[in-house]
């Protein structure tokens, strides 16, 4: 058998990641929308034909749209430099202030002005008054037909532009174009009555202020001219004054510094001449023999004296006489320096008082003179800030005096910042009711609403849909069978050979993979017996049951074409009817049912004459014989357990057909006792309950769940995780071989 048909049998588990359980939850919902897409299909016309009937009762809506532009720089008679005291600046450059004259326009006052103008508030056609009612109509109140207008009204700016549209909806396309003129002409009104109003209220303030201003002007003026009298010093320029002050301040400070600095220095001759040695003129310090000559004279003297006495001392001794009329010497030259020193010591003293007077005189004068820098900076500042009142007093004067010679002339002229672009035409076509446009949107909302309600019913559905439905519930899936024609499944009707096996499928579907060996059936048959073969390698699959979770899903069906399959194979295959309730296989091979399971089980006859012969080659059949009053009970007997070793030891594969499992346990029963059961699934047929309760009877008795089977699947519809199996629908295994015969027997081979 080719790879191409293997379908293996690998454990049935949830998806792996979120991505395939997503792809998955989106192929289920699709399958659904495409099972429901009559009740889609039904919504949308339905919502349609609503849509169409409620728009042709709708009344007609004209709109009529009257074009303004705002002019931020209107026609200046006057030149560019006047500006009007109304104006606005950059108010018309602003977009949120654009925004604001939409809504003003939108406004209650704008609309009552118009419904003022044209009556509105009395007209019984534009309130909309009965009839019957219009003779004791008398007229409403003035903001309640303002607010009707303002309903019927539109505002919008052009995006990056001044430009703006009103329009107004009416029934009546003339009061459409009337009404919307109306307001643009009531908005331009009151856009100059503002402006107007503003520029008197301007001109009133501008002349209160002029006569205060005029009068603080004289008073600040006259401030001044006192101050200056009252400073005569003033009359000289007070830059002047500042430079005369800082040349003798630094002038003073300068002589100052010398002054100190002679003070230092007398002070240290004075304190040096106090220290020096008045006793020997040798030792008198060397800077006072450089600056006294007597002094020096005195040194040298008294050195040659020195020298002498030595002289004299070493030939006479020290009591000579010459010796001591030296020494006598020497005493008068001490004397003589002692006064030349105090001399010194006095000049030097009466120097430092002097400097000492001078630096005094000095500091006295710098301090006068900084007093006198620090009152002119005060009477400065007194007079700048005089001038300065004055100035400012002088400034705002004129500019009131220039405005208001403005005001009066903006007074006298009319312009507006409104330009009116186009006035309104009368429309001829109305914007409401829009029929395509209701009846696409019907049929969008049609749509939604199909699909939501395919969607909650899909939801709602608990059948089984494909073959990942099965799957998730724990169960391998070994194979598929397509629906037969039979069953109202689909599978492709045209052709001279695919409407052969359709009335093959009608007359006999029991024996179609006998009648139809290349037939599609017959694939996915085969696929079934590969995975079981599989399976057998793994653990003996010797002996299964097949059986499904309620009736008529199709298990007998399935039996024998999975035993007709083995068959084919070249095994030796018996097919054990244990529906011993409603048996069904010895109809569908046209044998006898006198003798059988039952028989065997009580001992009434032996399994050799109970064994029947059928028209396939290689399979057997043991029918389920005389219909037993306790099923269940033979079921668990030893017998049927001798009954089944028996039969592995004969045949290379026993299949028992049983009842469902909802009904009865007798599946159960037979499960616990054979390598595996195997369970059928009717697609869109068997709900997901039936299958876990099925699934949970199983387990409960220790029986083996080797797969399931999920029959009646249309292979025509790709999205369900048929996979391969929609290539044996489409062209079948032996492709278009459309010479073969149709009814030939098979060989006992696969």
């Amino acid at each position: 058998m080719p790879v191409s048909e293997i379908k293996p049998a690998a454990e049935a588990k949830p998806p792996a990641n979120e991505a395939s359980r997503s792809e998955l939850d989106a192929m289920a919902l699709l399958q659904g929308l495409l099972q429901h897409k009559w009740l889609i299909a039904l919504t949308v016309a339905v919502t349609i034909a609503l849509t169409f009937f409620w728009t042709a009762r709708q009344p007609r809506v004209y709109e009529a749209t009257c074009v303004i532009e705002y002019d931020p720089t209107p026609p200046r008679p006057l030149g560019h430099g006047f500006e009007d005291t109304a104006s606005r600046g950059r108010y018309w450059v602003n977009r949120e202030l654009f925004e604001t004259q939409n809504r003003i326009i939108a406004s209650r006052s704008v609309a009552e002005k118009a419904v003022r103008k044209l009556g509105l508030h009395k007209n019984p056609d534009f309130l909309g008054i009965p009839e019957a009612e219009r003779a004791k109509f008398r007229g409403v109140e003035l903001w309640e037909a303002a607010a009707q207008l303002q309903a019927a009204l539109t505002v919008t700016r052009m995006r990056d532009t001044r430009i703006v549209n009103i329009s107004v909806k009416a029934n009546d396309p003339a009061r459409a174009q009337l009404l919307a003129n109306a307001i643009a002409d009531a908005y331009m009104d009151k856009s100059m009555e503002d402006r107007l109003g503003a520029t008197a209220s301007a001109l009133d303030w501008l002349g209160n202020q002029l006569d205060s201003l005029k009068k603080e002007l004289e008073s600040t003026e006259l401030a001044l001219h006192d101050f200056s009298e009252q400073h005569t010093q003033l009359s000289l320029p007070l830059n002047d004054q500042k430079q005369i002050i800082t040349a003798d301040i630094k002038q003073f400070s300068s002589s100052l510094a010398d002054a100190r600095e002679r003070h230092i220095e007398l002070a240290a001759r004075v304190k040096s001449l106090s220290e020096s040695n008045r006793e020997d003129p040798l030792q008198v310090h060397a800077t006072l023999a450089t600056k006294s000559d007597a002094i020096r004279t005195i040194r040298e003297e008294y050195r040659k004296l020195m020298t002498e006495k030595a002289s004299l001392s070493v030939d006479f001794g020290n009591e000579h006489p010459k010796v001591q009329r030296i020494e006598a010497r020497e005493d008068r030259l001490r004397a003589q320096l002692r006064h030349e020193i105090d001399d010194l010591i006095a000049n030097a003293s009466s120097d430092v008082a002097e400097v000492r007077s001078v630096e005094t005189g000095l500091s006295q004068a710098l301090a006068e003179a900084n007093e006198a820098g620090l009152e002119l900076n005060l009477q400065e500042i007194t007079y700048r800030r005089l001038e300065r009142e004055r100035n400012n007093a002088a400034q705002l004067y004129g500019s009131i005096l220039e405005r208001t010679a403005e005001a009066d002339l903006a007074n006298a002229m009319h312009v507006s910042y409104v330009r009116l672009v186009d006035r309104a035409l009368k429309p001829y076509l109305p914007i409401s009711p829009r029929l395509r446009f209701n009846l696409a949107l019907g049929a969008i909302a049609g749509l939604v609403l199909g699909v939501l309600l395919a969607s909650i019913l899909s939801r709602l559905d608990r059948r089984l849909q494909g073959v990942e439905d099965t799957e998730a519930l724990g169960i391998t899936i070994l194979g598929v069978l397509p629906a037969f024609e039979a069953d109202g499944g689909g599978g492709p009707r045209y052709g001279r050979k695919r409407r052969a096996e359709n009335a093959v499928y009608a007359a006999d579907r029991d024996l179609v993979v006998h009648n139809l060996p290349k037939s599609s059936v017959a694939e996915c048959c085969r696929v079934i017996r590969t995975n079981l073969t599989f399976m057998g390698a793994e653990r003996s699959q010797e002996a299964l049951v097949v059986t499904s979770s309620s009736p008529r899903e199709g298990k007998t069906t399935v039996a024998l074409s999975i035993a007709i399959s083995f068959a084919q194979s070249g095994k030796r295959v018996v097919l054990v009817d244990t529906d011993m309730r409603k048996p069904r296989l010895h109809k569908a091979l046209s044998a006898s049912s006198n003798r059988g399971v039952t028989s065997v089980l009580v001992h009434a006859h032996s399994l050799a004459d109970s064994l029947q012969e059928t028209a396939i080659p290689g399979l057997s059949l043991l029918a389920c014989g005389p219909v037993p009053p306790n099923p269940s009970e033979l079921l668990h007997g030893a017998e049927f357990a001798d009954l089944i070793r028996q039969l592995r030891t004969e045949f290379d594969q026993v299949i028992f057909d049983s009842p469902p499992l909802a009904a009865v346990t007798d599946a159960a029963i037979v499960a616990a006792q054979v390598d595996g059961a195997v369970l059928v699934a009717s697609a869109r047929q068997t709900t997901r309950d039936s299958v876990k309760s099925a699934r949970r009877q199983l387990l409960d008795v220790g029986a083996t769940l080797t797969g399931g089977v999920l029959n009646r699947v249309d292979l025509s519809e790709r999205s369900y995780g048929y996979g391969s199996y929609y290539y044996y629908n489409s062209e079948g295994y032996y492709g278009s071989d459309e010479d073969d015969s149709e009814t030939e027997t098979p060989a006992a081979g696969a």
